[in-house]
């Protein structure tokens, strides 16, 4: 178990109702320190789901130094952890409540949200209420040599979205990929690549040859897309860094000529392209897609 972090006198408030989860009654408390014991530890109890807690009271107080004398000292402390996952930790709001003979009214500490973990497994006061005050019986906690303690617990459940941000540097040698597109030129639709894996994903080239969406007719788009598993969510973003290259070829396979002061295309029995793609790195963002990557009329130019 952690060590016990100290922790100021509590304000207490009083109430009527008993406390929901947890009583504990001490008969004779005297005895206690007539055979020297300083520390008790309840049974555990549930509270707040499957949870497992217990008290632990100091009646001398917990011993760290002289300031801490003279006090009653009570922490919660979480058990059963074992059954817990592993980097598990619980979200608690927490009362612990001392019960007066004189009122009738239980005194308790106002509601501490506490953060329990496997580094830390208690919180409480090392100064819940002062022994002098305590044991006075005018003041009604201490009657008849009988005292209770009592405890209620609230977990709060932890329903918060986590999302991890992950940058990765490529140092080694980039992806180098090469894709030939045979008869080009008959294309009417887009062409797609085969898949490819770089950095843990899976990608693929798309090829419009006469352009999409506005760029149609004019220019020569292509698109870097992303595979996403069936298991990926739909929030992940993955940044590339690329070059994508239309490389020229030994044996051209479109002319131009000047019709009319028109340009004029001229097709041989054969026509492709190569794509060169190069991923340089991947970084957390969206694809990237290059709607006008080259204008139609400087596509065809570069072919000759």
């Amino acid at each position: 178990m952690s060590p016990l972090a100290p922790v100021a006198t509590p304000e207490l408030e009083t109430r009527e109702a008993s406390p929901a989860n947890f009583i504990f009654k001490i008969d004779s408390f005297s005895l206690l320190d007539k055979h020297e014991i300083n520390k008790l530890e309840t049974r555990e109890f549930e509270a707040a789901g499957d949870y497992k807690w217990r008290l632990v009271i100091y009646p001398n107080g917990h011993e760290t130094g002289k300031d801490e004398e003279g006090y009653v000292s009570v922490y919660l402390v979480i058990t059963n952890t074992s059954s817990l996952p592993s980097n598990w930790e619980v979200n608690a709001t927490f009362s612990i409540c001392l019960f007066n003979h004189a009122s009738g009214n239980y005194c308790y500490s106002l509601g501490r949200a506490r953060r329990f973990h496997a580094l830390k497994q208690e919180w409480g006061f090392m100064k819940f209420i002062s022994k002098k005050d305590f044991t006075d019986p005018s003041n009604g906690y201490v009657v008849d040599d009988k005292c209770v303690f009592g405890a209620e617990v609230l977990v709060n459940e932890n329903k918060a979205v986590v999302e991890c941000l992950s940058l990765k540097s490529v140092d080694k040698e980039p992806y180098k990929q090469e894709f030939m597109i045979s008869n080009f030129s008959r294309l009417r639709a887009k062409w797609v690549s085969t898949k490819f894996t770089v950095g843990g994903h899976q990608w693929l080239i798309e090829v419009y040859p006469n352009g999409n969406g506005k760029e149609t007719g004019r220019s020569l788009s292509i698109y870097l897309r992303k595979v996403f598993s069936n298991n990926a969510t739909s929030s992940e973003r993955v940044r590339p860094g690329f070059t994508i290259r239309l490389k020229e070829q030994s044996r051209p396979c479109f002319t131009i000529c000047l019709k009319d002061q028109s340009m004029a295309l001229q097709h041989h029995q054969r026509a492709s392209v190569l794509i060169g793609f190069r991923l340089l790195e991947v970084k957390i963002g969206d694809g990237i897609h290059l709607s006008s990557f080259l204008l139609l009329k400087i596509q065809k130019k570069a072919l000759l």
